[in-house]
């Protein structure tokens, strides 16, 4: 008789949907046809030694593959969130010898259990079946089950259960009256949940060996079974989750919905996602933290992002990448696409989206990988635009609040414990600073209660959404006051925590920077010892935690900080002291990679701070100007560099009104928020204001610096550039031939100033149609670029990237593809292989080289590379003159290929983007005009066709002069659409 061994779960099904067998199909039916079950069924494989069951492919653990008949077979039975776990015991067993068939799931609804039992036999020798740790939804079907499989045992079946995890959520009140567990044979169950990898895997090979299994190629050393493997019930290997709470009690029937949610691995194309909502203090955070720590077995990868700010959230993604191995770039997209990439090359990942706000903030960093679950927290209700599933948390009634307080005193006195939950409105986060304050003081839930006096009690209303503000008040009084008797420090050190982000103050950023507030310090602690003593008092009363080297302090504890504040003055000066605080902990160089990992801890704190709709902002408008608009001017430009345009010019622009605003001004700190102002402005295609703000700048830098300084001359190749996408094309081309003469009659004829002159010089000869000096130009550039050393890939890029386009436009195709390939590969080379692609300077260049195939006849080569520009342009700006840019080199492609329809439509989203973006007037409106016009002579619009080519000859003439190629083009199409 075969033995079955079950391993905590559910088994497989085994009847098919659709077409299949009139009656129950044997396994061999199952594994020959590959059908499918009400839940999958994951079929027969032989497992070798790969660390998962292998098939007809290396890579798919539930293929099916013929196997050697002399191996006894084992049938490894899971319920689908146990894969983890299924997959480290198939390895383990085939390493011992044995060939393993995997069965995944309960048998279907209508399906005989007596036969199904049978059937689990089918083609094995043995079966082993995992306890799943979460109960199954369909609870009773799943005790008929077990006790199907109890009575096959003791009909001498050789049945057996075994566990790995903890059963914390089969206790009474989740699992109703009867547990099925109960029922199973104490002699069929092995229990596996503890002890290390080595003696979990020689216990399981020992009991088969017990009962009369004997593999074929049993290891001689049982020992070695699990070597190397990665062993489940060590949890995450990567993971920024804090230590667990000790303290952490109830939520069982969230933790149960959540893992039915995220564990059920139903193969779909976008990751599983719960979600956990309701009001502040209810414990939203805690539970999703319980979470990933109660089942950390099932993921190799565990992280939580603090999402209550947008701004902040690429950034603390950008940190996951970093830890997955992925080498730190600016650009954000490119960090994104190597975490996606990073993800889907581990076995499963939990991100953990904390405190956000509502879908649109994490919409666009939602997850490019399947092979994980997202749990979100909110006090938002509304998240069925992203499938989220939804766990409403609500404060504990009295007996759940009784039991948390029992548990957390260790006290018995159920009355005080009650009188003191309905004094709190059972607010867990209240709740937890009584348990703390009775560990600490030694005291008793009856003296608590004798703290609190007959104040009111406290009850969650929807009249009233402000009651837990009230409650948590009521709670925190107590212990703030034990905490001022305990330690001179503590008050100064709460008020200044109040005025940063809650999540993640660097542990050091008092005590490494209290030198900067000099006579200021006020309360602070003045050395490490006084601060780490202060730190400890807090710690132990629960008003902030710790570990080593991060602080975080709730979000209700800063409001309650706060409203006890006395006076402006006390405001004035905790705000100030943050304020100093950051500013000498944000690097003062952000472009240097070496400091972004330090820019984006700090920037929360940024943005906390710089909230200008905030109460404490005038203070710093008015106090503490000069630090104020130094820290914005940094923080704005590291966002620049990241690519997060939008927010950077909101710090920007929050800069410039804070020097402007000062009593005595700074032209030099003005001049350089202005220019990083103009560049932001710029990159958005608004060139009007960066044209403004750039010209300011330079006055304003010459009254300071003198017209010869380098940095005055960068400033004006930057107005250059801008009065050429204005088609000022005369003004840029004597701006910048200006800025190019200076610096080579001076020593400086091998600084990188002088190459981006040349390549700034180059670009205004170009769009007045001087090819042939502009390709000089260029060719100047890259030998001065040639020459310095340490040149970073992408200005070398840059140089060759000119060099094709002007190549192009002369029609020497064969030069221009050499270019832009060159370009492509220094890029490539730079960013990486696996993630470059997608970055927006091989994009650029990707553009111009599917134009430079299209006009050499290789249209299906150029359409594909064109599909993704667009593509990931869209993604990116949306409504951009790249993206229009792109629209008009594939809209031409599409005429080429007589896709005359799809070609109108693109040009024409073309032109009117072009409207948008740069005006009616503008040459780039008139290029994708001509390329429209060509469309429609072609599908036999000749009225249009003569619009359009009548229109961009206008515009041409009114902006270039005489001979400008663009504009002797325009005017040979219209002599050949009306002659």
């Amino acid at each position: 008789m075969p033995l079955v061994i079950a391993l905590g779960g559910a088994v497989a099904s085994y009847a098919s949907v659709g077409e299949g067998f009139a009656s129950s199909p044997s396994l061999s039916q199952v594994v020959a046809t590959g059908l499918t079950a009400c839940i999958t069924y994951v079929g027969a494989a032989a497992v070798t030694d790969g660390g998962a069951a292998n098939a007809g492919r290396a890579d798919d653990p539930h293929g099916v593959r013929d196997v050697p008949p002399a191996q006894q077979t084992v049938a490894l039975c899971y319920p689908p969130g146990e894969r983890t776990w299924a997959d480290w015991t198939a390895t383990v067993l085939v390493r011992a010898g044995f060939t393993v068939l995997r069965r995944s799931g309960l048998p279907p609804q209508g399906e005989g259990l007596e036969r199904a039992a049978q059937q689990l036999l089918d083609g094995a020798d043995s079966a082993l079946v995992l306890l799943p740790e979460i109960p199954p939804q369909d609870l009773s079907r799943y005790a008929d089950w077990v006790n199907q499989l109890v009575a096959a045992h003791e009909e001498g079946e050789p049945i057996g259960w075994i566990r790995f995890g903890s059963l914390d959520l089969w206790g009474d009140g989740q699992t109703g009256t009867l547990n099925p567990l109960e029922a199973l044979p104490h002699d069929a169950c092995l229990d596996l949940s503890s002890g290390e990898p080595d003696v979990a895997a020689s216990t399981l090979v020992t009991r088969l060996h017990r009962v009369g299994l004997r593999p074929g190629d049993a290891v001689a050393d049982v020992a070695l079974l699990a070597t190397g493997l990665s062993y489940p019930a060590w949890g995450a290997a990567i993971t920024n989750f804090p230590p667990r709470n000790p303290h952490f009690t109830d939520r069982d029937e969230a933790l149960a919905i959540l893992s039915r949610c995220l564990l059920s691995d139903d193969g779909g194309p976008r990751p599983d996602a719960g979600g956990l909502v309701g009001l502040p203090g209810v414990g939203k955070t805690q539970t999703a933290l319980e979470f990933g720590h109660r089942f950390a077995s099932h993921y190799d990868v565990v992280w939580r992002v603090n999402a209550e700010r947008q701004v902040s959230l690429s950034g603390q993604l950008s940190e996951l990448a970093r830890a997955l191995g992925a080498e730190e770039v600016p650009d954000l997209t490119v960090m994104l696409s190597r975490l996606w990439t990073a993800l889907r090359g581990r076995s499963r990942w939990l991100l953990v989206y904390d405190n956000v706000e509502q879908p649109p903030d994490v919409s666009t960093i939602w997850p490019r990988a399947s092979n994980g679950d997202v749990l979100i927290t909110s006090r938002n209700p509304n998240w069925g635009s992203l499938g989220v599933t939804r766990v409403p948390l609500k404060a504990f009634d009295l007996d759940d609040g009784e039991a948390f307080l029992l548990k957390r005193t260790r006290e018995s006195d159920r009355d005080a414990a009650r009188d003191v939950t309905a004094r709190l409105g059972g607010l867990p986060f209240a709740l937890e600073h009584v348990g703390a304050y009775v560990e600490e003081r030694r005291a008793s839930l009856a003296g608590y209660r004798a703290l609190l006096g007959e104040g009111p009690r406290h009850t969650s209303s929807a009249a009233d959404t402000d009651w837990y503000a009230s409650a948590m008040a009521t709670s925190w009084n107590v212990s703030f006051d034990q905490a001022n008797d305990e330690n001179p420090h503590v008050g100064a050190l709460l008020s200044v925590f109040s005025f940063l982000a809650p999540d993640d103050i660097p542990r050091d950023l008092i005590s490494g920077h209290i030198g900067v507030l000099g006579e200021e310090r006020g309360g602070l602690p003045a050395t490490g010892a006084e601060y780490d003593r202060a730190v400890a008092v807090l710690v132990r009363l629960s008003l902030v935690d710790a570990t080593e080297d991060r602080i975080t302090i709730h979000r209700l504890a800063q409001e309650y900080v706060l409203s006890r504040m006395t006076g402006p003055e006390e405001q004035r000066w905790a705000v100030c002291s943050a304020l100093m605080l950051v500013s000498a902990a944000f690097p003062t160089e952000p472009l240097s990679p070496a400091s972004w990992v330090t820019c984006r801890r700090i920037m929360p704190h940024v943005l906390e701070l710089a909230e200008s709709r905030a109460a404490h902002y005038p203070l710093l408008r008015e106090r503490c100007p000069a630090v104020l608009g130094s820290l914005l001017l940094r923080a704005g430009r590291y966002l620049h560099l990241r690519g997060e345009h939008g927010p950077a010019r909101g710090l920007l622009e929050q800069a410039l009104d804070v020097e402007s605003s000062r009593a005595e001004p700074d032209r030099l700190a003005s001049a350089m928020v202005l220019a990083a102002l103009g560049r932001v402005y710029y990159h958005q295609a608004e060139l009007a204001d960066a044209r403004r703000v750039t010209e300011q700048a330079i006055a304003a830098a010459v009254g300071e610096l003198g017209e010869q300084d380098h940095f005055v001359g960068r400033l004006r190749l930057h107005l250059s550039r801008v009065l050429r996408e204005l088609t000022a094309f005369e003004q840029a081309e004597q701006l910048a031939g200006e800025v190019l003469e200076h610096l080579l009659q001076s020593d400086s004829e091998r600084h990188p100033l002088v190459a981006e002159a040349w390549a700034t010089y180059g670009d205004a000869l170009w769009r007045r149609g001087r090819l042939r000096e502009a390709a000089d130009a260029y060719r100047e550039g890259l030998e001065v670029r040639s020459a310095l050393p340490d040149t970073p890939a992408i200005d070398m890029a840059t140089c060759h990237k000119h060099l094709g386009i002007i190549s192009r436009e002369l029609d020497d195709l064969d030069v221009a593809e050499h270019e832009l390939r060159t370009a492509r590969s220094l890029l490539i080379a730079d960013y990486g292989a696996d993630y470059g692609e997608n970055h927006r300077d091989v994009i650029d260049v990707d553009g111009h080289l599917a134009e430079v195939l299209r006009r050499s006849g290789r249209l299906e080569e150029a359409y594909g590379l064109l599909r993704r520009v667009v593509a990931v342009r869209e993604e990116e700006f949306q409504d951009h003159p790249d993206v229009a840019g792109s629209l008009t080199k594939l809209g031409a492609l599409l005429r080429d290929q007589g896709r005359y329809e799809e070609s109108e439509s693109v040009l024409s989203r073309a032109v009117a983007m072009f409207e948008r973006c740069m005006g009616s007037g503008h040459p780039y409106g008139a290029d994708a005009a001509v390329e429209r016009s060509l469309t429609r002579r072609a599908a036999g619009d000749q009225e249009g066709a003569v619009a359009d080519i009548d229109r961009a000859v206008s515009i041409y003439a009114a902006r270039y002069a005489a001979g400008h190629p663009d504009l002797e083009r325009a005017e040979r199409v219209r002599q050949e659409i009306a002659p």
